[in-house]
């Protein structure tokens, strides 16, 4: 990788605004009156099939072989779309998923939300309940007495207590059956990602130019869903002026934008289920030399990260290298979190790029690798972006950033 100075033009003032995405976006169109732009981006990827489903189960089902259960209980959530493309809410009224070792997969539900699940779900049969049944009942019918089932990490204890009770079953932990086969996106879910990064960098950069002095973060955070909208994504995010930007996870406040006020973005958008993570630091108006200054540490520090990830190496060594950087700089006090995360059906996902993480990564892991440098009064830079895991090191999957950009006040 070419070293390049600290102080380079595009450090400094980054790419103009029509040449803001470079060439990993489509070209956009022309603005419109509220100062947007309509961006013309790829179509999306097509939806996942039913076969797609019954792989993931099948996969489950070797898994719950190998952790030594008799099956798997699933509850409303994530794990839930993942395995069974049901996407229903959590209440008081019991809906869960049974994946035995061998036999049917069953959904167990209440009668009447039946053809909401028969119309999206894939599994093999519908146990439905009444209103005055017991369908702790009928989960032990399905499982048996006496197993041992391993419960989806999220369901409620209250719920896993319920089907002991109910089943006679010994429980285990179902978490990391889940993790090890989520964390490793398949070309699909891949591409979902991707997909959901190029409209999250193209609401950001339609954002940008709409930005006014004297406006509030609110009104910063407001922009950025309409420009979600736009993309066909409707999502939000993080809009920080000044030294709100100083706040790792400062929520959009009533700070008003000014010359000179770095303008942090941290947003994302799902496509198919698959989220997006992406951060982008700009200024509006001149950039301080202080702020060019850590722009370019932070971005060192990515390119650091990046080059260390890889198939094999553990996630602590990728956080490593980039925190040498930022480090040596004379900022380390100042990188309050870890390097990264896992990124797929859920923002935040194992694995994780963080210290005491000895486990290496595996090709098909995707990550966001997101250093930062937050000073506390002044402003905070954070630069984040996703990438998967290759057995040679990692492939992008959101659009590069284009240095640090100096918005028109």
């Amino acid at each position: 990788m070419t070293k390049r100075s600290p102080f380079s033009r595009r450090s400094l003032i980054g790419a103009a605004t029509a040449a803001a995405i470079g060439t990993a976006l489509p070209k956009a169109s022309r603005s419109d009156a509220r100062g947007g732009a309509s961006t013309v981006l790829p179509p999306l990827p097509p939806a996942l099939r039913p076969d797609d489903f019954r792989d993931r189960q099948e996969r489950l089902r070797s898994a719950i072989a190998k952790s030594r259960v008799d099956a798997i209980f699933v509850t409303p959530g994530t794990n839930l779309r993942y395995a069974a493309n049901l996407t229903i809410g959590r209440s008081e009224r019991l809906t869960a998923l049974v994946i035995p070792a061998r036999g049917p997969v069953v959904v167990v539900t209440p009668f009447f939300e039946k053809p909401r699940s028969e119309r999206s779900g894939v599994f093999d049969a519908i146990e439905t309940w009444q209103e005055s049944e017991d369908p702790f009942a009928i989960c032990a019918r399905v499982i048996g007495t006496g197993k041992t089932v391993a419960v989806e990490g999220s369901t409620a204890f209250h719920t896993a207590q319920q089907l002991r009770a109910a089943a006679g079953a010994a429980l285990r932990d179902g978490t990391d059956i889940f993790d090890v086969l989520r964390s490793v996106k398949s070309p699909a879910e891949q591409a979902f990602i991707r997909a959901a990064g190029l409209r999250t960098v193209a609401a950001i950069e339609a954002t940008w130019r709409r930005l006014r002095a004297g406006m509030t973060e609110r009104e910063g955070a407001r922009i950025l869903e309409e420009e979600f909208q736009r993309v066909g994504t409707p999502s939000g995010g993080l809009v920080q002026f000044g030294p709100s930007s100083a706040l790792p996870h400062g929520g959009p406040g009533e700070r008003r934008l000014q010359a000179g006020d770095v303008v942090l973005i941290d947003a994302g958008c799902e496509v198919e289920g698959y989220t997006s993570d992406i951060t982008r630091t700009a200024v509006f108006g001149r950039v301080p030399e202080k702020v060019a200054r850590v722009y370019d540490v932070v971005e060192r520090a990515q390119r650091a990260g990046i080059a260390a990830l890889a198939a094999g190496v553990p996630g602590e060594k990728v956080d490593a290298a980039a925190r040498k950087v930022i480090s040596d700089a004379g900022f380390g006090d100042f990188f309050t979190h870890r390097l990264g995360h896992g990124l797929g059906m859920d923002g935040h996902e194992t694995p994780y790029l963080v210290r005491g993480n000895s486990r290496p990564l595996a090709a098909g892991n995707v990550e966001t690798i997101e250093p930062g440098v937050y000073l506390p009064g002044e402003f905070g830079v954070r630069i984040e972006d996703d990438f998967v895991v290759t057995s040679s090191g990692s492939e992008r999957l959101s659009p590069a950033p284009s240095g640090l950009r100096s918005l028109p006040a």
